[in-house]
């Protein structure tokens, strides 16, 4: 086997796709070429993992703050107020991969920003 020159990324169109039942991939580019974040869905309830599209919670208020390695820092920008967007205000919760504790809450509005309301474990 001969050395890894690159790596494939996966397209995956804009709405996502589910790769099997209660799994689906959604594109949220910008940190690295084809990033996605991984939604499972089980018993009427949804999650979703971020992966590196948030890294941390300061930009759930403030979505313009990127990550010093952002390839496409604009992207990451549109990608994490889309996110954002389409999760407030809903049960989904969010899995935030980098997230000190808490680490899984619902995105609500509040005051034209969102924040994290904290859901503890099970």
């Amino acid at each position: 086997m001969g050395p890894v020159t690159g790596l494939d990324t996966a397209d995956i169109p804009a709405e996502g796709t589910q790769i099997a039942p209660g799994l689906r991939l959604l594109p949220t580019p910008g940190h690295t070429p084809g990033h996605i974040s991984v939604e499972l869905s089980s018993q009427g309830e949804t999650a979703l993992i971020t992966g590196d599209s948030i890294h941390h919670p300061v930009q759930l208020a403030h979505p313009d703050i990127g990550a010093c390695v952002d390839i496409d820092p604009r992207q990451s920008q549109a990608t994490r107020r889309a996110l954002l967007a389409s999760l407030a205000n809903t049960d989904t919760l969010l899995l935030g991969t980098h997230f000190p504790p808490p680490t899984a809450g619902r995105i609500i509005t509040q005051a034209n920003t969102h924040q994290l309301r904290p859901v503890p474990p099970a």
